[in-house]
């Protein structure tokens, strides 16, 4: 199994919460996803990001389907690009 860890810094004032309710939607589009989590950031450190998204996959031929599915990359265009400082990204397996 891969999970797959996205990290983002988002500019000030950016929909929060509706990004969080899109990403968790690719789940009802992408069958390949077994697990997905987003968790927006508590504001504990002023340093930290704003959300964190959790992702499982059977295997690195799924991660790659969700990487490139039109679904996902509209997503990413629509309501995380316009709105993105910074991204940080690990795949690893579990």
């Amino acid at each position: 199994m891969i999970r797959h860890i996205v990290i983002l810094k988002l500019k000030e004032n950016s929909p929060k919460e509706k990004i969080k309710k899109e990403i968790l939607n690719l789940k009802n589009h992408i069958k390949e996803i077994k697990y997905i989590e987003v968790g927006l950031d508590i504001n504990f450190d002023p340093s930290s990001s704003d959300l964190c998204i959790v992702a499982e996959f059977d295997n690195i031929e799924f991660l790659k389907i969700y990487a490139n599915h039109p679904k996902h990359l509209e997503v990413i265009k629509t309501y995380i690009k316009p709105y993105l400082v910074e991204r940080n990204v690990v795949d690893y397996y579990v």
